[in-house]
């Protein structure tokens, strides 16, 4: 009997750990392209056989925010989420700090807060059952419209609009005038077919990669948020894990090195998309000159009280802090001209 025991106990130590991961990201696009990176890096770093994947991507276990409540419950292992998914479904309202309209003005000061306050958020999510593991990117969102361009605020006006389900995005459409509809990923594009929504604001890579863009007539630049996403791990399944699979999994070694490839693979192919689109003629693509994005960015402003009023207490000095390191970065940025 002790034998048995001991062979049985070896068994368990030796059999290949299985993660699920889900994700609405599609298929064939950049952010799997990023995620398979991530995982070539565990299984290098685990050992032969030690860990294996199974994804489940374009919202084949669910929207985002189901997704992220099954990631606590420990019903899910790994997820490749939004920030604003991760505030939705965890229920901190906080994280939309990093989705506030108009926040960042480039590329370079996103990438320098998110690097600056991983540790942040790690922690914060960590406490409601989910760790950060790197940061990714969906990218500059910008307004899709089948019935009109969207130049002005006031296009906006009297438009069904689909919006992310969290508080951020239903405000944002109000504050235009526009008629939010709150819908879980996978039910956009039917929704855009039948007309039950006139348009969305979302990534160009995403827009075309979930096929919402062949719905539309118009695409604008307007880059009014640009939305963080992350790969996280359920707390309970990662602590459940040997030692030596919690460390490949989190890959704090090459965490930097990882996220500036998936950075790379999804601007590079945001670039190519909208070139794409533009010789291909079926969608206009419209860019918003330094005045006509400073008339959205106005409307914004003047309802921002509104907007952070949906961040709670916590989320008012979460904000403060990714000011903080918005500012210092273009206090460098100038020092260096």
């Amino acid at each position: 009997m002790r034998f048995f025991r001991v062979g049985l106990l070896l068994g368990l130590l030796s059999a290949q750990v299985k993660l699920r991961v889900g994700s609405t990201v599609p298929y064939d696009s950049p952010w799997e392209e990023a995620l398979n990176t991530y995982i070539k890096a565990v299984e290098a770093a685990a050992g032969p056989g030690k860990i294996s994947f199974r994804k489940f991507l374009s919202g084949q276990v669910g929207g985002e925010v189901e997704m992220v409540r099954n990631l606590r419950l420990g019903f899910l292992d790994i997820g490749v989420i939004s920030i604003g998914g991760l505030a939705e479904g965890l229920s901190m309202p906080e994280l939309l700090a990093l989705e506030m309209p108009f926040l960042f003005e480039s590329e370079g000061e996103v990438d320098y807060v998110l690097d600056q306050l991983f540790d942040e958020f790690n922690r914060r999510l960590s406490e409601k059952g989910v760790v950060l593991v790197l940061w990714g990117v969906n990218g500059w969102r910008n307004f899709g419209c089948a019935t009109r361009p969207i130049l002005t605020p006031a296009d906006l006006k009297g438009l069904k609009m689909r919006a992310q389900e969290t508080p951020l995005y239903i405000e944002m459409y109000k504050t235009f005038g526009a008629t939010p509809v709150p819908m879980a990923t996978p039910d956009v594009l039917m929704a855009l077919k039948n007309r039950m929504v006139e348009g969305f604001d979302q990534t160009p890579v995403f827009s075309v990669s979930s096929g919402w863009l062949g719905q539309v007539k118009y695409y604008t630049l307007s880059q009014h948020v640009y939305q963080p996403g992350g790969i996280v791990i359920s707390k309970k399944v990662l602590d459940n894990l040997p030692a030596d699979l919690q460390k490949a999994l989190l890959v704090r070694e090459r965490r930097l090195e990882l996220q500036e490839i998936g950075r790379k693979l999804v601007r590079d192919e945001e670039q190519s998309i909208l070139a794409s689109i533009e010789s291909e003629g079926n969608v206009q693509i419209y860019r918003l000159t330094p005045a006509q994005r400073e008339a959205f960015r106005k409307v914004i402003e003047a309802a921002r009280p509104k907007f952070e009023a949906h961040l709670g207490p916590a989320g008012k000095s979460l904000l403060a802090q990714i000011q903080a390191k918005i500012a210092e970065y273009r206090k460098k940025r100038a020092s260096q001209r």
